[in-house]
């Protein structure tokens, strides 16, 4: 069975295609890139109240002590490893913009482009922008800006996306996507999660040998992700309906990420 993916709108489930999987994984080296909120914990309408369930953790802490784990987040680097809440993982922030390791060589810089200055200034002209539309929630991060607004009205929610975008196109370091009640601001350069999985994955296989990735996420960011690693590795969208997707697998929700982790674990545990 091919492990790549092609734009589909009704991957199978992994627990459909357990067996398949099993024997993808069963004779491989592999390398976990996992994304964090939809995937290892719930999406919550208030981020800063996400936590990792201590028996996710517990798979966590198992897996890194067998394979290579590397948390890809939207979040700042600092605060999903706080999140998560272990060491001998690597931890990939804004989206694959923020890597810091003392293990891995010096990583992409965008300064030439765009400062972290201009990002948290940027940050703050969208916040004055939209901050009075109640239920706003804007996280200015160190290379990347959310706007959230699960908690915004419907009524207001176009003017909420316009206002933004105004600014975007007002601004050319800066380009905007939008995933899940969440409008995503990052540097407008050739760089996002699947730039960074590629590039941690190269470094990974330089120094352990070949490897087998497995790509976890939820939202419209990790699409890159899943396309990056496209006949290359197993991918799987958390997701609890159909939808067009990169993935070659999917997921209904965290439990059945959890569900799906387990089985890895077994399968390392016996080799």
């Amino acid at each position: 069975m091919n492990p790549g993916s092609k734009k589909m709108t009704s991957p199978p489930l992994v627990k459909e295609t357990w067996s398949d999987l099993r024997e993808l994984i069963s004779g491989s080296r592999i390398v976990l890139f996992l994304d964090f909120d939809g995937t290892l914990t719930s999406v919550h309408d208030r981020p800063e109240l996400a936590q990792l369930s201590r028996s996710m953790r517990s798979r966590l802490c198992r897996l890194a002590s067998s394979v290579t784990v590397a948390i890809v987040s939207g979040r700042d680097r600092d605060d999903v490893a706080e999140k998560v809440g272990l060491e001998n993982l690597t931890y990939a922030g804004c989206h694959g913009f923020d890597i810091e390791d003392p293990n891995l060589p010096p990583v992409p810089k965008f300064a030439h482009y765009v400062t972290a200055g201009e990002v948290k200034g940027f940050g703050e002209a969208i916040r004055d922008a939209v901050g009075s539309v109640s239920g706003t929630i804007v996280k200015v991060k160190t290379w990347a800006v959310a706007v959230h607004y699960r908690e915004v009205a419907p009524g207001d929610i176009d003017h909420l996306e316009s206002s933004i975008m105004k600014l975007v196109d007002s601004c050319s370091k800066f380009r905007a996507r939008k995933g899940k009640k969440v409008i995503e601001v990052t540097p407008d350069v050739d760089w996002d999660k699947g730039r960074a999985v590629a590039w941690l994955l190269n470094i990974f296989e330089e120094r352990d040998g070949p490897a087998l990735p497995i790509y976890i996420g939820d939202d419209i960011t990790d699409e890159d992700a899943f396309r990056t690693l496209s006949g290359l590795g197993i991918t799987i969208l958390v997701s609890g309906r159909d939808k067009e997707t990169e993935a070659s697998f999917r997921a209904k929700d965290p439990e059945e990420v959890g569900w799906f982790l387990d089985r890895v674990l077994k399968l390392l545990e016996t080799r």
